[in-house]
């Protein structure tokens, strides 16, 4: 029996309504499409059998039960293989010319164009600065912090977490850093634990120039645990979103190390991050880069709960659960111990989809010694989802 592609990994699957009908909205982390597609909820429900194991024999089956029984052809249900393939939402054949085509065209560029300008925060510079101008406003005035060396801001979309943005940023001054490093989300990274770009970051208020010397550096020292290119950045809202505050707050152009961080899936059954095979020379050397002279930010979200992120309930049933997680992780965080850190990790076991728990680890392995304390932590519940995502703003010195 043929076997039916598997659902792609690299895509997020949104409940939402179109003309007043239910369907499921397909984000594309990677951008290979231009237009968003939205499944109906009698294809939507199919989904499961894309798993690499299941036929189309099965997917016949089903497509008859889900009918009460009624016939349906072989070509039908080929047919609706078929249109799930021409919209990107699986790994076929198809898809995988299509990323390559995409990810070729991305390594020629010298520059990261702005993904989400237009979109996730305005296109206009003025916008722009007025958008951050009046986030960092919200919390009244803040006193500066005398010695920054690492900050933790969200990379929730940022109407959802401005006042959190602004608790971060809001005490962020220049202190002559000669060079920041970006720790990000790397959503869809999947080919390494890490993803470095020498490109030049575009925002509406200007670029930011690469620190060519640094990455090649990290580059060497990385090669059992880097991806082989920076295709994971072309579309990353994770380092954007710190790279726009960035550029407005400090207002120069500071040479950038974006890293972007993926998951850790069995790996966290290492004893802590730097005894992961391969990781240890490549943060040994992230070390020596970020010395006083260096601003580190990671641009992190907690805990990712409900039906929208794999689980049976609601978020509400896990809220007193995940909070817990997350105050434990921030405990560990500011009192700089990468070894309680990892050991909460271990003891939750990734339960829930904390996207930011391997740049924190990696955060806590560079900067020994450094402590800190949490800005502010909130919880946003997308209602129609019945799921929620929490994130925090902290400061290390």
């Amino acid at each position: 029996m043929e076997t039916l592609p598997r659902l792609r990994t690299d895509i997020q699957l949104l409940p939402t309504e179109v003309q007043g009908r239910r369907m499921l909205a397909v984000k594309d982390m990677l951008g290979l499409r231009d237009q968003v597609v939205a499944l109906v909820p009698q294809a939507a429900a199919l989904l499961p059998l894309f798993d690499g194991e299941h036929t189309v024999l099965d997917l016949q089956e089903a497509m008859m039960r889900a009918r009460g029984n009624q016939l349906v052809m072989r070509s039908e249900a080929e047919m609706l293989v078929e249109e799930l393939d021409s919209l990107l939402v699986l790994q076929s054949d198809g898809y995988h010319r299509r990323k390559q085509e995409v990810r070729r065209e991305f390594a020629a560029l010298a520059r990261r164009p702005a993904a989400l300008a237009g979109s996730g925060y305005p296109e206009d510079p003025d916008d722009v600065r007025g958008l951050v101008s009046g986030i960092m406003a919200q919390p009244g005035p803040l006193e500066p912090f005398q010695t920054v060396r690492a900050l933790v801001a969200p990379h929730i979309d940022i109407r959802v977490g401005k006042a959190v943005y602004g608790q971060a940023y809001g005490r962020l001054i220049d202190r002559g850093f000669q060079r920041i490093v970006v720790l990000g989300t790397g959503h869809g990274l999947d080919d390494g634990l890490f993803s470095m770009s020498a490109k030049r970051y575009e925002t509406p208020l200007g670029s930011i120039r690469p620190d060519s010397d640094a990455v090649e550096r990290l580059r060497q020292a990385g090669a059992g645990c880097l991806a082989p290119d920076d295709f994971a950045h072309r579309n990353e809202h994770s380092i954007e979103f710190q790279v726009l505050f960035l550029r407005a707050v400090l207002e120069r152009d500071i040479p950038l190390v974006p890293i972007l961080v993926g998951g850790l899936g069995e790996q966290l059954a290492a004893r802590r991050l730097a005894e992961i095979p391969d990781v240890g020379r490549f943060l040994d050397v992230l070390r020596e880069l970020c010395g006083p002279e260096t601003l580190i930010v990671a641009g992190v979200d907690f805990s990712h709960v409900g039906p929208k992120f794999g689980h049976p309930n609601p978020a509400g049933v896990y809220e007193d659960d995940f909070r817990e997680h997350d105050r434990r992780l921030l405990a560990a965080l500011c009192r700089g111990s990468a070894e309680e850190f990892w050991a909460e990790g271990q003891r939750v076991q990734d339960r829930f989809h904390v996207c930011g728990f391997a740049a924190l680890a990696t955060l806590l392995e560079i900067l020994p010694g450094a402590t800190g304390r949490v800005l502010g932590y909130e919880v946003w519940h997308e209602a129609p989802t019945r799921s929620a995502v929490s994130f925090a703003a902290a400061v290390l010195g």
